[in-house]
C-alpha cells in the first residue's frame, strides 16, 4: 500500500452537504486515481524509472512529472497556490509536446513522488471544499476551455488523464516484465 500525508476520506452511509456532493466525489476519484499511479511505481527502482523499450515510450519519470504539471496548474487555476517557479522548466521537460529522450534529465523517483503527494494533498483539499456554483465556474484558461468549458468539467478530464496515464504505465510495466498490481479502486 502506499502511504502518504493524511487525505480526506469519505466514510461509508456518510453523506457531504448537497452542496459539496460533486465536489467530495471529484476529490475522492482524483485522490483514488492518484492511490493508483503511486501503486504502479512503488516497486520500479530508481535506475529504472527512465527505461524505454523503444525510443519515445513514455517511462515512469516522464508519466509522473506530467502528472505533477497537471497538478501545478490545477492548483494554479483553483488558485490555490501562485504557479510553481519551476513551472516552465516542468512544461518543457514534461509538457503535451515533450517527448521522453535519453538526453533530457529527469526528476528522481524520490523528488516526482514527493512533490506528486503534496500537490494531490493540496488539490484533494482543495477540490472538496468546492461547491457546486464553483465546480460550474469558466474555465479560465481560453486553450483549455474549447473541450472543458467548466472547472468541474477540467477536475472530470483529470481523473480520466490520471487513467489514462495509469494504463501507459500498466503497459510500461508489462513490457519491462514486471508484474500487474491490484487495482486500488476495488474492494481491499
Amino acid at each position: 500500500m502506499v502511504s502518504g500525508p493524511a487525505r480526506p476520506r469519505l466514510k461509508h452511509g456518510v453523506r457531504p452537504p448537497a452542496r459539496r456532493r460533486a465536489s467530495v466525489s471529484l476529490a475522492w476519484a482524483l485522490d483514488r486515481a492518484r492511490e493508483q499511479t503511486l501503486e504502479l511505481v512503488a516497486d520500479v527502482s530508481p535506475e529504472a524509472m527512465e527505461l524505454q523499450a523503444d525510443p519515445g515510450e513514455r517511462h515512469p519519470a516522464w508519466i509522473l512529472g506530467h502528472l505533477l504539471l497537471a497538478d501545478i496548474y490545477l492548483v494554479h487555476l483553483l488558485e490555490i497556490q501562485p504557479l510553481a517557479d519551476d513551472f516552465p522548466a516542468l512544461l518543457e521537460r514534461y509538457g503535451p509536446s515533450s517527448a521522453p529522450s535519453a538526453k533530457t534529465q529527469y526528476d528522481s523517483k524520490h523528488q516526482l513522488i514527493d512533490r506528486l503527494r503534496q500537490a494531490n494533498a493540496v488539490r484533494v483539499t482543495g477540490v472538496s471544499a468546492m461547491t457546486a456554483r464553483d465546480l460550474g465556474a469558466f474555465m479560465s484558461d481560453p486553450l483549455l476551455a474549447r473541450a472543458q468549458p467548466t472547472i468541474g468539467h477540467h477536475l472530470q478530464s483529470l481523473v480520466f488523464h490520471e487513467g489514462y496515464h495509469a494504463g501507459q504505465l500498466s503497459s510500461w510495466r508489462n513490457t519491462h516484465g514486471l508484474r500487474a498490481v491490484r487495482w486500488t479502486l476495488g474492494p481491499p
